[in-house]
């Protein structure tokens, strides 16, 4: 009799990456998938873009009531070439009924069956769920990065993650759309991992991307088990049509994620307590703890994505190639920023791992962010997407998005005043005759000193005390005399500012015609908190404290930029700002040139009063759990 086995169970197959490898399933999606129609190549690029173009045609259509066949067609065009399935919906049925007959009808005829298609691919976006998502963020101020979906893999994931694991493109497009930033892990908060404890913590540091190739390497796996009378041959979501729609479904989300700038150095790592999790005992098997998806990208078993990996590794193709986050899957500088003008990304550093890091401009189909700050102070909301509002204010700003963070941030453009001109020329002579070194080093030293909040703080609070009303109107206006902050009290100025956070802190001006809107509204929100705050903490009551609070008090509503003018506005941004500087606002043209603005500017600015500074001003996101 032989000897006895150590153990009576079965011992289970051991699996390698060259099991995967060998995996003869392979994705269907082609280039095609991420091209724009066969009909686009005829029509000439549009100056500005495609999305000027469409807005445009939108209004026309309006004007001409649907009845101008041509622009109808026009715009059913341009719509498909942006993608903008509903847009296209909504012009061939209004065309339908007021019926309006198009001459190409084979042209024709592909538009609805694009339409139909898009509708009949399973999608969660129509489900009520995903309804009241979308409701809630483009209307109730709420944040898309941290609204957790349950689901019965991974718990914690939010909705762009839960879309990716399910290659569920449509509901990951749209929303990408709505402002979802690509790489955030948006842990959820405790309460919600109580009450899951039959399910496993989504992979650590995991983002959509990540788990759209989680998703399409499990479900080729498991397509490859099946063929080989694995399973049982099993169908179910995993099994059979089932499992090819899912696997098509990640791996195009992964694709176009990866086209829209997502970060492919991102790494498989094990949840706290995961490792032996069974969910996690693929990962074992297939050996990829540890690696990036750039790694592992021969694994998916498509070749246009690993094409897709490889190309947009480098900086240089991602700012021509990166997708507008408007769900056209065309580059930028086709879409939204079309105009030679369009800002659209902020440069980064290269990390350790040769990845560059860019920033991109918020989402043109998100709801803009003056619409968010206004219901956060109970003010009207806008309502209105980011293009349709304070997208075009790039002579000014530009809001960015952090992918990581979601933190969205405003790069601010203003013209410097005679003060600032004369600290720069200032700072031009004190540099005279220094070596580069000497001048480095004073340029870290001075950074090193203004990165720190309560120095910064500390030297303002100074400021105001020490050179009283005067120094505040000169240095924080700008000796702007329009400015009524001569006849605030110094002691309580600074006192205010040491009540903020220091990092959140800032110098209030009330001739803030240069600040945006979205920024304008928050500070004044914080400025007036951190008055009553500093009144508590002086045990200021009664009529003396009505006093202060009533003289002190920021308001979001500006004077006109005419000193011989006495009015001010009565809504925010009610004044229009100069065209060319952006940094002062008028009731009127008249006002406008009775202050001798215009003559200004009449001729182009080619000395240093033309200088424009640069400040980036971080928009602290609400996050609503």
């Amino acid at each position: 009799m032989g000897k006895k086995s150590r153990s009576n169970k079965l011992k289970p197959a051991k699996w390698s990456i060259g099991d995967i490898t060998s995996n003869n399933i392979t994705s269907n999606l082609s280039a095609s998938s991420f091209s724009p129609p066969s009909f686009a190549a005829d029509l000439p690029q549009p100056a500005e873009g495609w999305a000027r173009e469409l807005r445009k045609l939108e209004k026309e259509l309006q004007n001409t009531r649907y009845q101008d066949a041509e622009i109808v067609l026009s715009a059913a065009k341009v719509a498909r070439i942006m993608r903008q399935f509903d847009v296209l919906e909504k012009i061939l049925t209004k065309a339908e009924n007021k019926g309006v007959v198009i001459e190409d009808q084979e042209m024709w005829a592909q538009l609805n069956d694009d339409v139909a298609a898009l509708k009949r691919a399973k999608t969660a976006l129509r489900s009520d769920d995903m309804k009241k998502v979308i409701n809630d963020v483009m209307k109730g101020g709420k944040s898309v990065d941290f609204t957790i979906f349950d689901d019965s893999t991974f718990v914690g994931l939010n909705c762009l993650q839960f879309a990716a694991l399910r290659g569920d493109v449509q509901v990951l497009e749209q929303l990408i759309k709505m402002g979802a930033a690509l790489d955030i892990e948006a842990l959820p908060p405790p309460s919600v991992l109580a009450t899951h404890s039959g399910v496993v913590l989504k992979p650590k540091m995991c983002t959509a991307l990540l788990l759209a190739v989680n998703g399409a390497l499990t479900s080729r796996n498991v397509m490859s088990i099946v063929a080989k009378g694995g399973m049982g041959g099993m169908g179910g979501r995993f099994g059979g049509g089932d499992a090819r729609e899912s696997y098509e479904g990640c791996v195009e989300c992964a694709i176009q994620l990866v086209r829209l700038g997502a970060d492919t150095s991102v790494t498989f790592q094990f949840p706290p307590g995961g490792k032996n999790h069974p969910i996690y005992q693929s990962w074992h098997m297939w050996n990829i703890e540890g690696k990036s998806v750039r790694d592992v990208a021969t694994l998916v078993g498509s070749e246009l994505f690993e094409k897709t990996v490889e190309e947009f590794s480098t900086m240089e193709h991602q700012i021509e190639h990166v997708n507008c986050r408007c769900g056209s899957r065309l580059p930028w500088k086709q879409c939204h920023a079309g105009k030679p003008t369009d800002p659209y990304y902020l440069n980064g550093k290269v990390d350790k791992k040769n990845i560059s890091k860019i920033t991109w401009r918020y989402s043109p189909l998100a709801p803009c962010h003056c619409n968010t700050s206004n219901a956060r102070l109970g003010l009207a909301g806008t309502k209105k997407i980011h293009f349709k509002c304070c997208w075009d204010e790039t002579a000014h700003r530009e809001y960015y998005q952090c992918d990581k963070t979601s933190e969205i941030s405003v790069m601010a453009r203003t013209p410097t005043n005679p003060m600032q001109r004369e600290a720069m020329k200032y700072m031009q002579e004190m540099l005279k005759g220094q070596s580069e070194d000497e001048i480095s080093k004073l340029m870290d030293s001075m950074q090193q000193m203004n990165s720190d909040p309560e120095f910064v703080i500390k030297s303002r609070c100074k400021m105001v005390r020490e050179g009283g009303a005067l120094a505040m109107q000169a240095i924080v206006a700008g000796d702007n005399p329009c400015s009524k902050l001569s006849s605030w009290d110094p002691e309580v100025y600074a006192g205010v500012m040491e009540t903020m956070d220091p990092v959140l802190s800032f110098q209030w001006n009330d001739v803030h015609w240069a600040l945006p809107k979205a920024e304008l509204l928050k500070r004044v929100s914080e400025w007036n908190e951190a008055l009553e705050q500093y009144c508590d903490s002086i045990g200021l009551s009664g009529s003396e404290r009505e006093d202060v609070t009533k003289l002190h008090t920021a308001s979001p509503f500006a004077p006109c930029g005419n000193v011989k003018c006495d009015k001010v506005e009565t809504s925010v941004k009610q004044y229009s700002r100069c065209s060319k500087c952006y940094s002062v606002a008028y009731c009127s043209s008249a006002c406008q040139r009775e202050a001798g603005h215009i003559k200004e500017w009449a001729e182009p600015q080619k000395n240093a009063d033309a200088a424009i500074i640069v400040i980036k001003l971080p928009l602290r996101r609400h996050q609503t759990l």
